[in-house]
Formats: C-alpha cells, sequence, structure tokens
C-alpha cells in the first residue's frame, strides 16, 4: 500500500512548487507591449463605435484586476470635448488610459482633432500611466509617458472614420511626435506641417 502511495504523493511535491511559483508570478513580467496594445484596440473598437454616433468621447482604463488579469474598463460617456476616466476597485493596478476624441462637428470640419491634445498627455502623466487613443479618423495613437512621445500605432481608417472626415493631405501627423511638438501646435495654432 505505501508503494502505491508514494508515486502519486511523489508527484504531487513536484507539482506544488509549480503551482506556487505561478501564483506568486508578477503580472508584468509577462505583459508585453503588443498584448497591452491588442487590449487598448479592443477597448477602442468599442468605444470608437459609441463615440461617433453619440458625438461624445468615450474613455476607460487598461488595468490589472485583483486576479492579476489584464482588463479594460467599459467604455465611460463623457461630454464633447473631454471624458473622466471610471472608478476602479483599489485591488486593480492600473497601467493605461484609453479614450476616444469623439465625431466631428459638420460645422467645423477644419477641427478634426487628430493628434493627442495637452490635455491627453498631462491627465495620463498626473495618472502615472501611458495611454491610448482613437481619433476621428481612425487614427490609433499610444501616449508614452514615460519617453514622452506621441506614436501612431494604426493610421487613417484603423478603426471606424466619422463620415464628416476628411484627410488632410497637406499637412498630416508624422508618425511620432514629441510632447514638445503637441504643446507648440497647440499654444501657436498650427499643424504639423508647420513645426
Amino acid at each position: 500500500m505505501f508503494r502505491l502511495m508514494a508515486a502519486p504523493l511523489a508527484a504531487l511535491a513536484l507539482v506544488l512548487p509549480t503551482l506556487a511559483s505561478a501564483q506568486e508570478r508578477d503580472p508584468w513580467e509577462s505583459l508585453t507591449f503588443d498584448r497591452l496594445a491588442d487590449v487598448a484596440e479592443t477597448a477602442l473598437i468599442k468605444a470608437q463605435d459609441l463615440s461617433l454616433r453619440n458625438n461624445r468621447e468615450y474613455c476607460g482604463y487598461l488595468a490589472f484586476d485583483g486576479d492579476d488579469k489584464l482588463r479594460f474598463t467599459d467604455p465611460l460617456k463623457g461630454d464633447v470635448e473631454s471624458c473622466e476616466p471610471p472608478y476602479v476597485d483599489d485591488d486593480w493596478e492600473l497601467i493605461a488610459s484609453y479614450h476616444t476624441h469623439g465625431a466631428i462637428d459638420p460645422n467645423e470640419t477644419d477641427v478634426t482633432f487628430e493628434l493627442p491634445s495637452t490635455g491627453d498627455l498631462e491627465s495620463d502623466m498626473d495618472e502615472g500611466v501611458d495611454g491610448f487613443l482613437s481619433t476621428p479618423g481612425g487614427r490609433f495613437w499610444f501616449i508614452d509617458t514615460i519617453d514622452e512621445v506621441v506614436i501612431m500605432l494604426g493610421d487613417i481608417g484603423y478603426f471606424k472614420k466619422d463620415r464628416n472626415f476628411e484627410r488632410d493631405w497637406g499637412c498630416e501627423p508624422l508618425d511620432e511626435h514629441t510632447f514638445d511638438e503637441i504643446y507648440i501646435m497647440e499654444e501657436e495654432e498650427i499643424g504639423p506641417c508647420d513645426l
């Protein structure tokens, strides 16, 4: 009888340390940028549809929940030019924000909101997270608060476009802009081609 039980007990002894070490793993160790961007994309697909339909910004967070699972909060409806992210439980560890820039006002088609705003940069920096953004033209942006750059992950039409969106062939955003460039463009009311 002892011999029959010894093998299963030995196998169990080998499994237990493996389970314990898996439970103790830091979820940040397995987090890659591609995985985070995929979750942001999923959140923004849902938010972009709502945003264009209702002409409101929508926002939320990407976070590890209390069980260390990477999740996004449901998109929260903001107003035409801003969105206050939702409350998250204290046991959630925030990684990044996500938000949309709404639809284009048919009376002001020259205002497109195709770049992150200085307000977007400041709110992410204040919260200590990076950010992801979708624009009315369907662009996909990453706001890197460590290196202070915004990086285009997807150009026009990556996400659903607003029906009033018109491409500005003469002054398109670059694939990457520094925070300083975003501040200059906003302060001086100039486009990327005027830098």
